[in-house]
């Protein structure tokens, strides 16, 4: 009992303490219960607001490159008539079928030439012209076959090329205003504040700047096609039409033609994609937009800073080496389809046959009047914002060509390194 007394004693001599630390430890446990909770809630919200906005740069990421095929597909047609025109290879073909029957140009002639063939029949109809067949009608055989040559390489080159500068383009272009108006977006969502600006004013100008595509789809294209057709005539001049040649053969000597272009006009094929000089930006304000003319004198406006940005972007090393990459891709697509087209069993020998027969075969020749023929079927495809399905359904699915880059790893980091670039 003594031991009862005394503990009961010590205890009422102590309860304020005890009563003290108790509440003392309550009340730290509280304190540190709370804001351990609070700590950990504020790291979730913050997780998911990541992980949100994460989900929202992909998903509008994705978006912009939807757009952007949808975009190249709608402006082809607007790229490739002025091409097929500038180069008239279908009235070559009916001046030399007209020489062949030794008819008289009119109205009334029909064109059979292989040449000819369904996928371009309604380009002819827009670019037939008498006074300009009646020229090539002065004209020799010999010089027909000649010119056919030259012109058609050309235009399928000059087509690889703008059809390449345009998806990049694009893709430059669109990822540029995307992660503009994206970073605004995020900001607000985040409870902070953008310039005060007005954004219809913002989106105006937006507007203006892609339309400096104009340049490459009225001028540029032909720069392009100029240098193209100078080197054609370089490396096929001396070979006849009738002159047999294999298909890694014939790419080879496209390849030749490719890469004397990169070496010697990297330059001026870059400025042919967009306006890069305060003329050309100007010339191409002037038949988009020329009430935006002064904002060029001010080096703050919208306007002067996203083209500094598109200048600066397309002259790195960066771009330069994606767009020659993607331009041989093109090619690469292009003789698959020849190789399809002129010799399919060449790709059955790959697909299926042991080696010692592959080796044995050696691989066929063809004139080169029979590439030509393909090649026109190939740019008719290349003009094409709608080709049907290889398996021949009704769906419609885009152009082999541009699926073709599209799928290109390079451009999917190129458009991402663009649309994420947040200086």
């Amino acid at each position: 009992m003594a031991v009862f007394s005394s503990l009961s004693s010590f205890v009422n001599r102590h309860k304020k303490k005890f009563l003290f630390t108790a509440i003392a430890s309550v009340s730290i446990y509280y304190l540190i219960n709370q804001y351990v909770i609070k700590r950990i809630r504020n790291f979730r919200d913050s997780l998911k607001q990541e992980l949100f906005v994460k989900e929202q740069i992909k998903r509008r990421f994705m978006q912009t490159q939807s757009d952007c095929y949808v975009t190249v597909l709608a402006l082809i047609p607007i790229l490739s008539q002025p091409i097929i025109n500038y180069l008239p290879t279908e009235l070559i073909t009916q001046a030399l079928k007209l020489k062949k029957s030794n008819a008289k140009p009119n109205a009334n002639n029909e064109i059979s030439d292989s040449l000819l063939t369904t996928d371009n029949l309604i380009i002819h109809q827009h670019s037939n012209d008498s006074k300009d067949l009646s020229y090539y009608m002065n004209l020799s055989k010999t010089d027909l076959w000649s010119l056919l040559k030259i012109k058609t390489l050309t235009r399928t080159l000059t087509l690889v090329y703008s059809v390449s500068s345009l998806l990049l383009l694009t893709r430059l272009q669109l990822n540029t205003v995307a992660r503009r108006s994206y970073i605004q977006s995020v900001i607000l969502l985040a409870g902070g504040q953008v310039e005060n600006t007005e954004n219809s004013q913002d989106y105006y100008i937006e507007q203006a700047y892609l339309s400096l595509s104009w340049w490459l789809l009225n001028k540029g294209w032909q720069n392009i096609s100029d240098v193209v057709e100078s080197h054609v005539i370089s490396k096929f001049e001396s070979i006849n039409a009738r002159t047999e040649l294999t298909l890694p053969k014939f790419d080879e000597i496209l390849t030749e033609v490719m890469e004397q272009i990169k070496a010697s006009k990297r330059t001026l094929i870059l400025d042919s994609i967009f306006p890069c000089t305060f003329e050309t930006i100007t010339e191409s304000l002037l038949n988009t937009n020329p009430e935006l003319i002064n904002d060029l004198d001010n080096e703050e406006s919208l306007l002067v800073k996203l083209n500094e940005e598109t200048i600066q972007t397309i002259h790195s090393e960066l771009f330069s080496d994606l767009f020659f990459d993607t331009v041989m891709l093109t090619k690469t697509t292009l003789m698959q389809n020849l190789s399809q087209t002129l010799d399919p069993k060449a790709l059955e020998t790959d697909n299926g046959l042991p080696v010692s027969i592959q080796s044995a075969q050696l691989p066929r020749s063809f004139k080169l009047a029979n590439i030509l023929a393909q090649l026109s079927v190939q740019c008719g495809i290349l003009c094409d914002s709608s080709n049907l399905s290889e398996d021949g359904y009704d769906e419609l699915s885009g152009n082999v060509y541009v699926n073709s880059i599209n799928e290109s790893e390079q451009l999917e980091e190129f458009s991402a390194s663009i649309y994420s670039n947040f200086d």
